[in-house]
């Protein structure tokens, strides 16, 4: 073995070896050279691919036969099958520059999944267990510069790795692949071969400690001398901070050796870090030989301090509260490999949606994510790749590799970003001690800046050890369950989103917008119990996968934001319920125009004299300044000029500290007045009787009761507009949805909306008078008996009323009378009350709006949603029941009407206490006018909505009445 080579084995044992004395070893990660897109060789691209590869591919030194496959990427969402625990082959050519030649050559992996073996120029570079955590090789040895040079790689998806943390089973399909970025870079032998970097403030929490950890690597031949570590930090405007002693001699470092350096320097006054204030300097680092820079790299540094005081949680001396999402890496065409900057654009939703912390479930993301947090200030719960790791028996020889190391590896990466908050050791793992407690010993040692959680169903899992703890869906009762807790607890995952009751979901995507308001309750709570740190909605992406064939799998339709990173109906509730701006009117305008609000300032950091809050009122507008502290109440008055005080109503629209619109609020300033009555035309009411039927005639049309059965039908100028109706509707809670995950199944649910059954009339009387026909029937279903009455007045109006007693236990979602109208009635008008004063115009809670049933050029989709980008928003997304918007709830109506092209129409007058919805099916429309209705069965969610829950017994009541017109 020549010189040089033993040289390299000294050196990477060196590297392999920590300062740190202790039993564990921290793999080397290089911190990259500044602009390094400069100066390295991407190898993202077209590669080679074959799921059987022949023996000892990697030898060869060409394949063939072998086809195309996109890095970075997942295999299966290429349309490729890997048997289950086979290895699988990349091949790809690539030059290394003639410039490298005398370099350190590096190849850096973001992410393969999950058991790797990398082979260069037909010999082994080295291996990697564990798909979520990057690492790095030393290859100068195996490639040649200024040539052509050959990779290969042997990917087993299948592995301890992906065993312990479910990812493909959580997946539904294997995860297997190059699914993040892959590259070389170049360094100098004598290079930094790590630098990472903390802050501390003083007492009063003003001036701080910057402190930077280093590594000084000798990777020539021969003795390194003459070497300083020079620092350089910058303002965010790019303004030079003085540093005391900023250069720093190194001892000569023999051949294959490392010099570990602390290096602290005192910063008066910085601005500090925080969610709502993300100021980032630039620490450059700038290892030198004389006046020649062998290695500048640099960090993005945050100054914050987070600290643990009892049940609360403090950063820079502020109590927080965590208004949080899971995240899961999901992209629907591309599963857990995410590309085109998603990192950024989810960070940037998730913040416009008042979020301010995302977990991220249940293994560490891209460092792009991160990157994007300390920019645009986002708080991580950053998770290690376990999630229900006891399921899987660990033998003790591999506890180490699968079960430390990985914490390791996602520490030693990423603890120099200021956004972490905390680590996460797993997700819902039961045996702590056997497979956790060494992790979490690690973690502390490795970084003692942060808090660690385990996150798990209840508090005690880690058994009490560590500094934050946390509950998985604890229910309304949560927060009062731990206002006096010892630790803060995080319930970082709670108010789970409707998605596994896929039939009543397919039925009513209405169900979408009534999760707002249990958001709202749950959370209002959590904010004002101490010791609830804050949570995290599960979850915050939908997580769907369309696999080759459109056979989509995953959980499914969770979040927030589709996969396609649309906001869907709850975006809207999440963001108005996580306002850190809580407004409330405090009366009407006064006589001299004043308007007076109450308003809460849930901003953990900010005053909210730093955020601009507007007005507008008849048609002019202005703006108010309010000086209340984070975290506190208080109240502030706008004066109208005399010219506005005849103004009904005002709009008021808090745009945040970070530039975007955070809140909006409109509000009445005087009473509506209610309008004269007016002299509504009437005309005349005839009625004819005959053995059959009842005709009704009347300004509205030509009414028929059909005295066999006792139902309605309406004609106007001889054209259909009401074919025989009603039935009663006393529709069941349906948590059902062919299980929780999806696996590839067809995902068009037929709608559940079964009416009562087996209707039977017993009875038809008419009352007829000059301004009014009164019809009654009595009749009785399979599930009630009772009597519909139908009221014919000169006006053309018709009032339906019903009252049914039950005759079967059941818990209903929605109670009402269905209508059934010809399929030409597809366009769809309402005017509502709403649980927030606002809605944006495209929402399908919208206070007021239009709705088409169909169009003939969108796709349709089942509940999964659509399998290719869509070029519309989710609202438009259509069933064979209808667009999303057209078929959901339009809850507490003041009037609704379906009408045709002709202008044809049939409308519902209400005072707000009703709720309509319409849907396509088969040759006709249903129209249901309920009395009641909920946010539905979903198992994860149902402790939030089953509080309104009427659960019907024997002998209970179902009535109402109906205000129609045509």
């Amino acid at each position: 073995m020549n010189l040089k080579k033993i040289i390299c084995l000294i050196c990477l044992l060196g590297l392999a070896l920590s300062s740190y004395a202790t039993d564990f070893t921290i793999p080397r990660l290089s911190p990259l050279p500044v602009k390094v897109e400069n100066r390295k060789v991407p190898l993202a691209g077209k590669w080679l691919f074959n799921p059987s590869p022949e023996k000892d591919f990697w030898k060869k030194g060409s394949v063939s036969n072998w086809k195309n496959i996109e890095v970075p990427g997942e295999w299966v969402m290429q349309g490729f099958e890997v048997e289950k625990g086979k290895a699988a082959g990349y091949y790809r050519t690539f030059t290394v520059p003639s410039s490298w030649d005398g370099q350190r050559v590096k190849l850096r992996c973001n992410g393969i999944y999950s058991d790797s073996r990398i082979y260069i120029n037909g010999k082994e570079a080295g291996s990697h267990l564990g798909g979520f955590t990057a690492f790095e090789l030393d290859v100068t040895d195996l490639v040649q510069t200024g040539k052509e040079n050959r990779i290969a790689v042997s990917v087993i998806s299948e592995s301890l790795a992906d065993s312990t943390s479910s990812a493909s089973q959580y997946a539904v399909h294997p995860l297997g692949g190059i699914s993040r970025d892959i590259y070389l870079y170049a360094l100098p032998d004598v290079n930094l071969g790590m630098f990472h970097a903390s802050t501390l403030f003083d007492s009063t929490y003003t001036d701080a400690t910057l402190k930077t950890e280093i590594e000084v690597v000798n990777e020539s031949i021969a003795e390194a001398g003459q070497l300083t570590v020079q620092f350089v930090l910058k303002d965010a405007t790019g303004k030079e901070i003085p540093l005391k002693k900023s250069s720093q001699a190194v001892r000569k470092l023999s051949a294959g050796t490392t010099e570990k350096m602390e290096v602290s320097f005192d910063i008066a006054d910085p601005h500090k870090w925080d969610s709502e204030h993300p100021y980032l300097y630039t620490l450059t680092c700038r290892l030198k030989e004389k006046q020649k820079v062998l290695h500048e790299t640099e960090r993005r540094i945050g100054f914050r301090q987070i600290e643990v005081r009892g049940n609360q949680m403090f950063i820079n001396n502020m109590p927080v509260k965590l208004r949080g999402v899971c995240r899961h890496e999901v992209m629907p065409l591309r599963g857990r490999s995410v590309n085109n900057d998603m990192w950024r654009k989810d960070v940037e939703l998730f913040r416009r949606g008042n979020v301010n912390y995302i977990r991220t479930s249940h293994y560490p993301p891209d460092e792009a994510l991160l990157d994007a947090c300390d920019e645009l200030g986002m708080l991580v719960e950053l998770e290690a790749p376990f999630c229900w790791a006891h399921n899987t028996k660990v033998p003790e020889d591999m506890h180490y590799p699968v079960l430390v190391n990985q914490h390791i590896e996602m520490v030693n990466l990423n603890r120099s970003h200021p956004s972490i908050i905390m680590w996460s050791m797993g997700n819902e793992s039961n045996l702590f001690t056997e497979y956790f407690k060494k992790a979490s010993e690690v973690v502390q040692q490795i970084d003692p800046t942060r808090p660690r959680i385990f996150s798990q169903w209840g508090p005690d899992a880690d058994n009490g050890e560590l500094e934050v703890t946390n509950h998985h869906y604890p229910g309304p009762k949560g927060p009062d369950m731990y206002r006096n807790s010892k630790r803060p607890v995080t319930f970082d995952e709670f108010c789970h989103l409707n998605a596994y009751n896929r039939l009543e979901l397919a039925a009513d995507p209405g169900l979408r917008n009534m999760w707002g308001v249990l958001l709202d309750r749950m959370w209002t709570d959590m904010y004002r119990s101490k010791g609830v740190l804050g949570g995290a909605i599960w979850a915050g992406i939908d997580d769907t996968f369309f696999l080759p064939g459109e056979k989509a799998v995953g959980y499914g339709t969770w979040g927030p934001i589709d996969g396609w990173r649309r906001e869907k109906p709850e975006y809207w509730g999440m963001k108005k319920a996580f306002s850190p701006v809580k407004i409330e009117q405090k009366g009407n305008m006064s006589a001299d125009g004043i308007v007076r609000f109450q308003v809460e300032n849930r901003h953990n950091f900010s005053n909210l004299s730093e955020c601009s809050i507007s007005w507008s009122a008849g048609g002019k507008n202005g703006t108010v300044s309010v000086d209340v502290a984070p975290r506190s109440e208080g109240e502030f008055e706008i004066q109208l000029p005399e010219s506005l005080r005849e103004s009904k109503q005002m709009t008021l629209t808090v745009n945040g500290v970070r530039g975007f619109m955070i809140d909006e609020y409109r509000f009445d300033l005087l009473p509506v007045r209610a309008d004269e009555k007016k002299d509504l035309k009437t005309g005349r009411l005839t009625c004819e009787e005959t053995a059959g039927s009842i005709l009704v005639r009347s300004l509205g049309g030509d009414f028929t009761v059909d005295k066999r059965n006792g139902l309605l039908s309406a004609k106007r100028e001889g054209k259909e507009c009401m074919q025989p109706s009603p039935s009663l509707m006393v529709l069941p809670l349906n948590p059902h949805g062919e299980g929780i995950q999806m696996t590839g199944k067809d995902q068009n649910f037929t709608p559940f909306n079964p009416v009562c059954k087996n209707w039977v009339a017993h009875a038809v009387a008419c009352t007829s008078g000059d301004d009014q026909v009164t019809i009654r029937v009595k009749g009785s279903y399979k599930e009630a008996e009772g009597m519909l009455e139908y009221c014919f007045h000169n006006t053309g109006e018709v009032t339906v009323t019903y009252d049914f007693t039950i005759l079967q236990e059941v818990s209903p979602r929605q109670t009402g009378l269905v209508f059934t109208l010809p399929a030409s009635y597809t366009d769809l008008d309402w005017e509502r009350k709403g649980y927030w004063s606002v809605y944006p115009e495209d929402h399908i809670g919208a206070l007021k709006g239009s709705a088409k049933a169909f169009n003939d050029k969108l796709p349709v989709s089942g509940v999964a949603g659509p399998s290719k980008q869509p070029v519309v928003s989710w609202s438009m997304d259509q069933t064979a029941a209808g667009a999303n918007i057209f078929r959901s709830t339009k809850e507490n109506i003041y009037s609704a009407s379906l009408s045709n092209a002709s202008g044809d129409k049939l409308s519902v007058v209400s005072d707000g206490t009703q709720h309509v919805r319409a849907w396509l099916e088969g040759d006709v429309i249903r129209f249901l006018v309920a009395g009641y209705n909920n946010a539905g069965n979903e198992n994860f969610l149902i402790s939030h909505a089953e509080k309104d829950y009427r659960p019907l017994r024997r002998g209970d009541k179902v009535e109402g009445k109906i205000r129609i017109s045509f």
